[in-house]
């Protein structure tokens, strides 16, 4: 499964009634793409897109553990936060430090 047919997958099942089983699944879907992404050799969220959706799908996983008291809801939720801080921390270290040495200058 990818990063966006687990956000479509995850947005689906937010939608409705919670499902117990899928919303399992998905939370360890999402753990098995965090273990993934350190080995992703390029920068996943260039543009900030995966961000977005992903804070778009937290606020829904949010809203939706406040009206049914779901723990998978919550669990989720939870299990999209640590992905979303992999990928963070994945571009990071594959983006250059923007910190100039200034020690030339002397």
């Amino acid at each position: 499964m990818t990063i966006v047919e687990f956000h479509q997958a995850a947005m689906e099942a937010l939608s409705g009634v919670p499902n117990n089983m899928v919303l399992i699944d998905l939370t360890k879907q999402a753990h098995e793409l965090a273990d993934m992404v350190g080995w992703a050799d390029s920068i996943i969220d260039k543009e900030y897109k995966v961000s977005d959706a992903f804070t778009v799908l937290k606020d829904r996983a949010r809203a939706k553990y406040e009206s049914t008291s779901n723990k998978h809801v919550a669990i989720l939720h939870d299990a999209v936060n640590d992905l979303l801080s992999e990928i963070y921390r994945h571009d990071n270290d594959l983006t250059p430090s923007t910190f100039e040495d200034n020690d030339d200058s002397a």
